[in-house]
């Protein structure tokens, strides 16, 4: 597939079906307002959300102490960390710790830099209620909490009572194209019950201030160098874990990392980054593999000139464009899109550096084809039907094509010269049809089979790989999420019990031993590339081979 293929519109991943949901209103805070920072005040008996500065009775700030009050759930969560004590809440038979900072706030100086660990606290901290959203335009999928640059935490939920033995961990990286998305619009307790394991959910920076590339930054960080900070938020949430999860009864050294769109592709990215390679054992991908074509990264050339770009409009003149960039508020940089239309903006993402001291020193692809990944973890990967169904949805700004004209002028738009290609293999015969193959061909391109590339090029190396297909109702990007979490997640609609409890018992199974198998769940059958299987997720499960064979073997001639 030609590079550019569809790159504006990608930037949708991980929206899922939040569009579907109301859209938080709530003001975004900057670099100087409500967030995790060490610097807030004592919270109020029984505080409420993140509030504001921390500010006596608006809530727990985040370097102050939790006054007192609070029910007997949230009294009885309570855990002792190396940084301090945390105050959590009761959910069930779940203890939640919510909004715990795991990196210093990337203000000042610290915009554009490299993530530094979080300071330690006195006292209590009051660990009931989100910390705020990453910085972002307003939608459906940035969390309910406020928004602000400080914002850099992470929330863990563990079984109550707690186990004797150390339990599996589960971290999740949250999709939403690299530039919108919370951890806030996740709840894990029901995961957590059924493992039992230990859920951790995380906030990382996004847009400009997670993935801005700049010759003058590269020179002041020569060890680290700049455009996936995004990528290296997640790494130090997941080293937090290594360090402090033990406290919550979680094994440090059983960690599954697994994410959704954005989340997915972030996941793929751990795989294979040397800066990962100690922080996870296993991996599951839903809906995203960085490698065949599809979405995840972008070359250095592409992130500077996207930087340079806002540079030159922002800061025109200026002696030093980081310093003039890192004085703009935060709103100013959200707002600027350079040209692009929808409510993604720049097509922000993370960088290939391509040096010593990068997330990635080579594309993901290259580095698999060279073994030079984590080959000894286990990796659970698939994609849904009909992925993207969603994103014609009017509530996003898509239309579904509704006749054989229109088909055709989008391959030419896409494709251009190489358009009779496309169009001579997904072959339409009426307008009925040409809106259902149009979402095939989409989905086939930018999710399915850059999955299933995956997965043949880490089984040649012996990794343990299980691919799926999830096929339950309309089956559209992020339908699996309800059935993970087992909550509706956006859309309001219970999901359906039988197949979140199949669903819940694959995923923390997996997580118990690199191996989604156990007694009393359908056989999932490990993937080789002879037998080409995988499982049909839906309810009940079945097994598959072949998947979109055919398609899959176009779409690899097309862009070898």
């Amino acid at each position: 597939m030609a590079k550019a293929m569809w790159r504006r519109t990608m930037l949708c991943f991980g929206l899922l079906a939040g569009a579907l949901s109301a859209c938080s209103d709530d003001d975004a805070t900057g670099s100087g307002g409500t967030g995790s920072s060490n610097t807030g005040g004592a919270g109020g008996s029984g505080g409420s959300s993140a509030g504001t500065s921390g500010t006596a009775g608006t809530g727990a700030g985040t370097g102050g102490a939790a006054g007192g009050g609070g029910d007997a759930g949230t009294q009885a969560c309570q855990i002792e960390l190396s940084l301090g004590r945390l105050s959590g809440k009761s959910e069930e038979s779940t203890c939640a710790y919510l909004g715990i900072p795991y990196g210093k706030p990337p203000v000042g100086d610290l915009r554009f830099a490299a993530p530094q660990p979080a300071d330690g606290w006195q006292g209590v901290r009051d660990t009931t209620m989100f910390g705020p959203s990453c910085m972002q335009a307003a939608s459906a999928v940035g969390g309910a909490s406020t928004r602000s640059e400080d914002c850099l935490s992470l929330n863990v939920y563990t079984p109550e009572p707690a186990p004797s033995a150390k339990l599996p961990v589960m971290v999740f990286i949250h999709g939403g194209g690299y530039t919108l998305g919370s951890s806030s619009t996740y709840d894990g307790h029901l995961l957590s019950q059924k493992g039992p394991v230990v859920v951790v959910t995380m906030n990382y920076r996004l847009g400009v201030f997670g993935f801005f590339a700049h010759p003058a930054l590269d020179s002041e960080r020569a060890d680290a160098p700049s455009g996936s900070d995004g990528i290296r938020d997640q790494q130090l949430a997941l080293r937090w874990v290594k360090d402090n999860i033990s406290a919550f009864q979680g094994d440090a050294n059983n960690v599954t990392v697994f994410g959704e769109s954005a989340g997915s592709f972030s996941a793929t990215l751990h795989l294979v980054s040397p800066g990962s390679r100690d922080l996870a054992h296993h991996f599951i991908l839903e809906s995203g593999a960085a490698v065949g074509g599809g979405y995840g990264t972008t070359t250095r050339d592409a992130g500077y000139a996207l930087s340079t770009s806002m540079a030159s409009e922002l800061c025109a003149g200026a002696p030093n464009v980081v310093a003039c960039l890192r004085a703009k508020p935060a709103q100013e940089l959200v707002d600027w899109t350079g040209g692009a239309t929808g409510i993604f903006g720049a097509a922000w993402g993370p960088v290939v550096e391509g040096r010593a001291g990068g997330v990635l020193p080579d594309s993901p692809q290259n580095l698999i084809a060279n073994d030079d990944y984590n080959r000894a973890a286990s990796v659970i990967a698939g994609s849904n039907k009909n992925e993207w169904g969603l994103f014609q949805q009017p509530v996003l700004g898509g239309t579904p094509i509704t006749t054989m004209a229109e088909f055709k002028a989008n391959l030419a738009q896409q494709f251009g010269a190489r358009a009779a290609e496309v169009e001579a293999h997904y072959t339409v015969a009426s307008d009925a049809e040409a809106n259902d193959v149009f979402i095939r061909l989409v989905t086939d391109a930018t999710f399915r089979c850059p999955t299933r590339v995956l997965a043949r090029l880490t089984t040649a190396h012996g990794t343990r790989f299980y691919l799926y297909s999830f096929e339950e109702g309309v089956a559209y990007h992020g339908d699996e999420l309800a059935y993970v979490f087992g909550t509706p997640v956006f859309t309001g609609i219970p999901p359906q019990a039988a197949l979140v409890a199949t669903t819940q018992s694959y995923w923390t199974r997996f997580a118990v031993a690199g191996d989604p198998n156990a007694s009393g769940l359908p056989m999932w059958p490990m993937y080789d590339s002879a037998s080409d299987q995988h499982l049909v997720l839906k309810n009940p499960p079945a097994i598959g081979s072949a998947l979109a064979k055919s398609d899959c073997d176009f779409w690899e001639r097309f862009n070898p």
